[in-house]
């Protein structure tokens, strides 16, 4: 246990993806907006069949706010559920297919990430996240995450009439829109469109920026890649241990204090937080960004022998095998190098990636 897993997540068998804290599961208490409780299930308005609730309780406390736009919420329901029947699907199948539909997305490793942190990047702007794929997509590869404005559609009205396929749709972003306290730092709204043919299955959620979660940590691992102060190292290993179930997180927080004593020369004492140094902040960072399934871009500096690679910039793609001091890191026309984390500068432009195949 002398070096870091090409992939930290290898080192992590048998993880229940529920039990990590930042799982982008989508269907949260219309209420609350909490996730329900291990083995149980949201209940759904009996009108409506969209609004969800943890509990009777949340559904009565709710329902001065839901039942002014019920009526809209069932019309809506029929007829995205005449759209599926008319392009070929069975009336029973049709919460199936929902439910199908939602697992598909967040079982995309990384996507949830990446859109929480496009619409944090761009709070400022109210914006529609709108997620596209198609069943042509069989691993996420080609889903496309764009960040649509709120102006778009305040300059022009009729914004809205091309950028959804149903009217109930249209009036579902309208009435989330409408909450007062979605425009905030709490709260997004997410737009996910999936294609089959030319059949399109669309759900629209209101989001809630998770604590501790994606945009935490993404801020520590620029704090990593910009410094080496103790605080930075110490923040990174209380963030494993919120993300991770206990034993998951210690296998890896005991892989990194490994590394650096036998790759880094640290001689902290055991179990505590090493000394932090560039080399060593590189691995914990790529840790973090392991756990999201996010993509650390980087742009190559300080090279000696290979001066014309100064400047380029890529995406690291794991530890050199046959170097445990050395980044495998692939540049933007697809070539892979290895190099130092001396000569690593992290990219940070405020919008994240997934990790691409």
């Amino acid at each position: 246990m002398d070096s870091v897993p090409r992939d930290l997540r290898d080192a992590l068998p048998n993880v229940d993806p529920e039990a990590n804290q930042f799982s982008a599961r989508l269907a949260r208490c219309f209420k609350c907006k909490t996730l329900p409780a291990p083995g149980s299930k949201l209940r759904y308005c009996g009108r409506c069949r969209s609004a969800a609730y943890c509990s009777k309780p949340c559904a009565r406390a709710d329902w001065d706010t839901h039942k002014l736009s019920c009526e809209r919420l069932r019309q809506g329901r029929g007829e995205s559920l005449a759209a599926f029947v008319a392009g070929g699907g069975r009336t029973k199948d049709f919460n199936q297919s929902f439910d199908d539909l939602q697992s598909w997305f967040q079982n995309v490793p990384g996507l949830m990430n990446e859109c929480e942190l496009l619409a944090w990047s761009h709070r400022s702007q109210a914006p529609i996240i709108n997620v596209l794929a198609s069943d042509a997509d069989v691993d996420g590869s080609t889903i496309q995450v764009q960040m649509i404005p709120r102006s778009f559609w305040d300059e022009d009205p009729r914004f809205l009439d091309t950028f959804m396929y149903t009217a109930a749709e249209r009036e579902e972003i309208r009435i989330r829109f409408g909450e007062s306290s979605v425009f905030s730092n709490t709260k997004y709204v997410c737009v996910h469109r999936y294609w089959v043919g030319m059949r399109e299955s669309t759900f629209t959620s209101t989001r809630v920026y998770q604590a501790n979660g994606a945009i935490r940590a993404t801020e520590i691992v620029e704090a990593l890649t910009a410094a080496t102060r103790p605080e930075d190292l110490a923040e990174a290993f209380a963030w494993f241990e919120f993300a991770l179930p206990a034993v998951h997180a210690q296998w890896i927080l005991q892989i990194i204090r490994n590394r650096a004593t036998t790759v880094h020369g640290c001689t902290a004492p055991q179990g505590s937080i090493p000394t932090p140094t560039r080399a060593l902040n590189y691995v914990v960072a790529y840790g973090i960004m392991q756990v999201l399934n996010l993509a650390l871009d980087i742009r190559l500096t300080g090279l000696r022998s290979a001066t014309h690679l100064n400047g380029r910039e890529g995406v690291i793609r794991g530890p050199d095998p046959a170097d445990n001091g050395r980044w495998t890191v692939r540049l933007g026309d697809g070539t892979c190098v290895s190099v130092k984390a001396a000569n690593l500068v992290h990219v940070s432009r405020g919008d994240y990636r997934r990790v691409s195949p």
